[in-house]
């Protein structure tokens, strides 16, 4: 029998805290005794650690929570590169994030953050076994993790003890995990399928939290149709029956811009609402999902560039074009003629080589023009340019852009749709935590 894939995981003890800037952030940990003794420690450990093809080391890291999402981004693709740079072996390091408040660790909010990643790194890795290194992180982390890892993984999870000279594998001798009513409920929210959440309720007693779980599932279900106006309905019951939680209050002030008379403030703010969307099928990883909203996104900036950018307001008569080429050499030739000005970054972006080729493979598939399905390696390959990289860096070059994109537009990135989720995940377990059968 050929040898099983082991993933090695670590959590890397202390915080990664916000100063200044990123590159100051990242000098902090790059200049840390701390970090670089556990690095010489993990580089030593993972020669040990036999596996054949690519290595792949997946890196948790506490994160001070005041960074913004294209802070986070950057650090992660340099904290990569410096690891990868600092163990020997030739290791692919992928960095992950545990957001927490500075000094003060909140077990509930951490918890659901690893059950996501888990569940994550779960779907992506089907086969291989998965090892936890111990000896490194906070204690109660640490065992967050393992547990968690036991519950996902199962029997391919093992613990990865080491000494000087050697390293040892055990194997976690489990049951296989039972499919629990609520074990599947939280699964569905952490795919965002809020529609089958949702009518997992209805094996439940009328409650009012049930009630209230409801409202919050059938906002979610709405929102991503577009439903703006049912959506606020729900939201307000939930408003109602929960009170002025911070997160739905934000969620509010977030959505109600997409209802604005103003057609410039509603324009931008459906822009931003498609990019919510995007940025959690990229997570997701559902590429078809992903690439019907990118060309109607692509499409809908186009517009706003034509009849909110115009140097003359109400000049440009701005028509529905029959293909999102038109768009874009009407847009040229207002631009050439001064009756379009501004917003370069965006314009130039939309007709990059990232974009046309990410959208190409939409193109070629049965949600375009062809009948070809559509894989993923394929087009984040496309939107990168080369398929010398890893899908999560390509991915992460996608948040960066689109970070890129919302500055010129004078907007900013945010991560509603995520925050919602870690909500409704702690609502679950505060609502639901000991239903392990149907009720």
């Amino acid at each position: 029998m050929a040898e099983q894939v082991v993933i090695p995981h670590v959590l890397l003890s202390g915080m990664v805290k916000k100063a200044g800037d990123v590159s100051d952030s990242l000098e902090l940990v790059m200049n840390d005794e701390h970090y670089l003794r556990q690095l010489m420690q993990l580089s030593s450990i993972l020669r040990h650690v036999s596996r054949k093809g690519k290595r792949t080391l997946i890196a948790f890291f506490l994160l001070d929570d005041r960074f913004y999402k294209y802070e986070r981004v950057a650090l992660e693709k340099k904290l990569e590169d410096w690891m990868e740079a600092k163990i020997k072996g030739k290791w692919r390091v992928e960095v992950y994030f545990l957001p927490v408040s500075y000094g003060n660790i909140d077990l509930d909010k951490c918890r659901v953050e690893v059950e996501r990643l888990i569940h994550k790194l779960c779907v992506r890795f089907p086969f291989a076994q998965f090892g936890q290194i111990v000896g490194f992180g906070d204690p109660s982390l640490f065992s967050l993790i393992f547990l968690e890892g036991v519950r996902q993984f199962a029997d391919r999870y093992v613990s990865i003890y080491w000494t000087e000279k050697e390293v040892h594998m055990e194997p976690t001798a489990t049951d296989p995990p039972l499919e629990t009513w609520f074990k599947q409920f939280r699964d569905f929210i952490i795919e965002h399928d809020y529609q089958a959440a949702l009518e997992m309720l209805q094996d439940l007693e009328e409650t009012k939290e049930k009630e209230t779980m409801a409202h919050l599932l059938q906002m979610m279900v709405d929102r991503l149709n577009f439903a703006i106006e049912d959506t606020l309905f729900h939201l307000e019951k939930a408003l109602e029956l929960l009170g002025a939680e911070e997160i739905l209050v934000e969620t509010k002030e977030k959505l109600l811009p997409l209802l604005s008379p103003d057609l410039k403030t509603r324009d931008l703010a459906r822009i931003v609402e498609l990019y919510r969307h995007l940025d959690m099928y990229v997570d997701m990883g559902d590429t078809v999902a992903f690439l019907i909203r990118f060309y109607r996104a692509r499409e809908a900036i186009l517009y706003y560039l034509l009849q909110h950018a115009q140097t003359v307001p109400g000049k440009v008569t701005v028509e529905k074009k029959s293909t999102i080429y038109e768009v874009i050499e009407l847009l040229e030739e207002k631009y050439d003629q001064w009756e379009v000005d501004g917003y370069y970054g965006a314009y130039f972006y939309l007709k990059s080589l990232n974009v046309a080729g990410a959208l190409q493979v939409r193109n070629r598939s049965f949600i375009g023009h062809a009948r070809r399905g559509v894989d993923q390696k394929e087009l984040w390959h496309a939107y990168y340019g080369t398929a010398n990289t890893t899908l999560e860096k390509a991915k992460r070059r996608f948040i960066m852009d689109t970070s890129l994109l919302f500055r010129d537009l004078g907007v900013e990135l945010d991560e509603n749709i995520t925050d919602l989720n870690r909500f409704l995940l702690q609502l679950a377990s505060q609502y639901f935590g000991g239903k392990e059968s149907r009720k």
